[in-house]
């Protein structure tokens, strides 16, 4: 096993907490690694002796303070009870976020040595904020989100938390202050700009590090798109490498025009022109939806010495990482060819549509490993960015920055003609819908998926439905939702939004180069039929299935185990979805 806490340190209002949210949802998310966030306030503010407006007068005589020893005493208690469990997934790989101040040397190796009997590395983080904008922001979301100044006005909190600053300051010790932490493992990031690691090792803490560099505190705009309708989504086929039909075109030209006039804009003045960016997959439909988006070259002011900078508006960067799900010997198919011809396939992948691997092709599971690379550059990105791909993989991407579990993410609704609007924030990711564009005719691409075994606990894709919004120009709706721990309300499209049918799953990279057009796919489902008749009638299905496990995606084995498929226990209650009359919850 393996086992970490993550001890973050810094004065209030420096970002601690954005760090500690953000690590924690990208390790559970990619890596499958049980984490728990132990947030010292949350204690605190149980007590009734100390709450938070009696709490600066108390900061000189802290030690003192039996409230707040006690406090401490618990959540460090908390972490211990964590690190303790051996049972389920947390008897693997986990790691703890110990999130406060943490203000003083003697406290940070107390801590230290209360988990010394825990078997566990102690990762610190330390977050100085000098750049002056920067904090301002930072006390804007502390005011947004945090409990604590809930129904305060902003310049109540601003006050107390400059007040409370003040106050920490007086006994507040940097990181190796005096040379006893200087054999710790630590990390100091400054502004979100600069960077000293001292004696990091390990491979959870490798990960951490790199995303760390990654994160910024500013607040930035990202846009989700499916590309146009396909002439595969107008058959019902998946996979495949086909370019848009006149539907698909319509919606590139209504896009162009949006990226125009409210990605590229400033949001506080819509008359300003500001950088952003285009990603798209590798695959045709997906490059022929950005071939109407403008690329003008603008010209913008960087700090001295810097001057002035020339930028390409949206210059397109195409990611192979982007490539929908492959479907391997499947690709090109109907869902009804695929249930006659691969009925053992298709029941699999209705037990479990996030581990099911297509025979020679990829499951969910394994698109999260080459979409990780991809996401560290999404937030670390500042300018706002257009995403168009393709629904298994958008299915991903919002799921991971609105704090699903991995479990959910397969059954996320991405409507085609619609672009998400997403805004990542500390405790909550704000979410904004347009629909762009109406089809006449609703399910022409003929994708109705059959209805799916849910996990446990697990909703359907369609929770509600918003107003009819057919009428408007660009209509929109805005969804606040908070991240996991916190309640998440979640609306989806509106009824009249497009037909989602099942885009994926696209030819892999090089592997197979499966350009295949459709007068071609006929003669490829006859000799797949064949090839599975031969395997039915005892042939040895070990060379057309190959190692069908898709992996747990976690760290609990250095390589995935061939065991076979996770199946759901004969006594637990299986959750099926309806199929939709408009919007099916597509591949």
């Amino acid at each position: 096993t393996d086992r970490l806490v993550v001890v973050m340190t810094g004065l209030p209002a420096r970002g601690k907490t954005h760090i500690a949210r953000r690590v924690k949802n990208y390790l559970t998310f990619f890596h499958g690694v049980a984490c728990e966030n132990v947030n010292l306030a949350s204690f605190r503010r149980r007590s009734a002796e100390v709450d938070a407006g009696d709490f600066n007068d108390q900061l000189g005589n802290m030690e003192e303070q039996g409230a707040l020893h006690e406090a401490r005493e618990e959540a460090i208690a908390e972490v211990k009870r964590f690190m303790s469990e051996t049972e389920g997934e947390n008897a693997f790989s986990k790691v703890v976020f110990f999130d406060g101040t943490n203000a003083t040397t003697d406290r940070r190796l107390w801590i230290l040595q209360q988990l010394k009997d825990q078997g566990c590395k102690v990762l610190f983080i330390e977050c100085v904020t000098r750049d002056r904008k920067l904090l301002d922001d930072n006390i804007r979301a502390v005011h947004s989100c945090t409990p604590e100044y809930e129904g305060m006005s902003f310049e109540q909190t601003v006050a107390d938390v400059r007040r409370r600053c003040e106050a920490f300051k007086q006994i507040y010790e940097p990181l190796n202050f005096d040379g006893r932490e200087e054999h710790l493992p630590w990390i100091r990031v400054i502004d979100c700009k600069q960077y000293v690691i001292n004696n990091v090792h390990g491979y959870l803490q490798g990960r951490i590090t790199q995303l760390v560099m990654s994160l910024t505190n500013a607040p930035h705009r990202i846009y989700l798109s499916r590309h146009g309708q396909s002439s595969y989504n107008l058959l019902g086929k998946i996979g495949g490498d086909s370019g848009l039909t006149d539907e698909g075109r319509e919606y590139a030209r209504k896009l162009a025009e949006y990226a125009d006039k409210v990605i590229a804009r400033d949001r506080n003045d819509p008359e300003r022109v500001v950088p952003a960016r285009l990603w798209t997959s590798g695959l045709q439909r997906t490059q022929e939806t950005a071939q109407c988006i403008r690329h003008p070259k603008i010209v913008y002011e960087l700090p001295e010495p810097l001057g002035k900078m020339e930028w390409t508006q949206m210059h397109p960067r195409a990611w192979r990482n982007l490539d929908e799900i492959y479907a391997g010997v499947c690709d090109g198919m109907t869902y009804e060819e695929i249930q006659e011809i691969y009925p053992e396939e298709f029941e699999l992948r209705k037990r479990d549509k996030l581990g099911y691997r297509y025979p020679r092709g990829e499951s969910y599971l394994d698109v999260l490993h080459r979409l990780e690379p991809v996401v560290m550059e999404m937030e670390r990105c500042k300018e706002p960015l257009l995403v168009i791909a393709h629904q298994g993989i958008l299915r991903l991407i919002y799921a991971y920055f609105m704090g699903l579990s991995r479990d959910e993410a397969p059954f996320v609704s991405i409507p085609l003609n619609t672009v998400i609007e997403l805004t990542p924030g500390t405790y909550c990711c704000l979410e904004k819908r347009d629909l762009l564009h109406t089809k006449m005719e609703i399910n022409s691409d003929g994708q109705m998926e059959p209805e799916l075994n849910l996990p446990t606990g697990v909703r359907g894709p369609r929770i509600s439905r918003a107003e009819d919004m057919t009428q408007l120009t660009f209509p929109t709706y805005r969804v606040e939702s908070p991240m996991r721990g916190l309640e998440l309300r979640r609306q989806h499209s509106a009824r009249s939004a497009s037909t989602s049918g099942d885009d994926s799953l696209p030819h892999h990279r090089g592997r197979e180069q499966s350009r295949r057009k459709s007068d071609t796919h006929s003669r490829s489902m006859e000799a797949a039929a064949g090839e599975f008749s031969k395997l039915s009638s005892g042939g040895d299905a070990s060379d057309l299935r190959g190692d069908r496990h898709a992996g747990n995606g976690d760290l609990r084995t250095s390589t995935p185990p061939n065991t076979g498929r996770m199946r759901r226990s004969s006594t637990e209650p299986e959750l099926y979805i309806e199929p939709w009359d408009d919007d099916p919850p597509s591949h």
